[in-house]
C-alpha cells in the first residue's frame, strides 16, 4: 500500500466532519421545524438530537471508511460488525463530550452573560422573530460560538480516536 499524504487526509477529515455536522444539524432543525410545537422541548431535544446523531454518524462512517482514511492497515476490517460497533461507541463518546460542552457553554451564557438558554434555541424561530436581523442578535452569536466550541471538542476527539485507534496505518518495516 502506498503512503498517502497526511495533509490531504486531514483535509478530507475536516470535509467529512463538516458534512457530518451539517447532516446532524439539518436533521435536528428539520425535526424542530416539523414537530417543534407538538411535543415538549425536552422530548424535542432528545428526538432531534438522536436522529441528527444517527444520520451524522452514518455519513461520518461512510466518508471515513471509503474516502478519508486511504492508508489503513490491511488487517483492519472496517466493514466488520466489531469495527462498526467500536466506531459507534466512539461516536457516542464524542456526542457525550459535545453535549457536556454545550451544557457548559449554556451555563456560561445563562449565568455569566445573562442570555436565555441556547440549548433549545431554534434558528428557524430566530428568523421568524427577527427576520434577517437575527444575525445581529447576541443570542444567535452566543449559540453560534457555543456550537463551534462543541463541534471543535468533538472534532478533536474524533480525529484522535479514528486516526490512532480505528483507522491505524500499517506499521513501517
Amino acid at each position: 500500500m502506498k503512503k498517502k499524504s497526511r495533509g490531504l487526509e486531514f483535509i478530507r477529515f475536516i470535509i467529512c466532519g463538516i458534512a457530518s455536522a451539517l447532516a446532524d444539524y439539518l436533521i435536528c432543525q428539520l425535526f424542530v421545524f416539523i414537530i417543534g410545537n407538538r411535543i415538549s422541548h425536552i422530548w424535542l431535544t432528545v428526538i432531534s438530537t438522536f436522529f441528527g446523531f444517527v444520520i451524522g454518524t452514518i455519513v461520518n462512517y461512510l466518508l471515513s471508511t471509503f474516502w478519508v482514511y486511504q492508508n489503513v492497515d490491511k488487517d483492519i476490517k472496517t466493514k466488520s460488525p466489531r469495527f462498526i460497533t467500536l466506531f459507534t461507541v466512539f461516536s457516542f463518546c464524542a456526542l457525550a463530550l459535545s453535549i457536556g460542552t454545550m451544557l457548559l457553554c449554556n451555563l456560561v451564557v445563562t449565568k455569566g452573560i445573562g442570555f436565555e438558554s441556547i440549548v433549545e434555541l431554534s434558528i428557524i424561530d430566530l428568523i421568524k422573530q427577527f427576520g434577517i436581523s437575527f444575525l445581529a442578535q447576541g443570542i444567535f452569536w452566543a449559540y453560534f460560538i457555543s456550537f463551534c466550541i462543541k463541534t471543535l471538542v468533538g472534532l478533536v476527539f474524533n480525529y484522535f480516536t479514528r486516526k490512532y485507534i480505528l483507522y491505524k496505518e500499517p506499521k513501517e518495516n
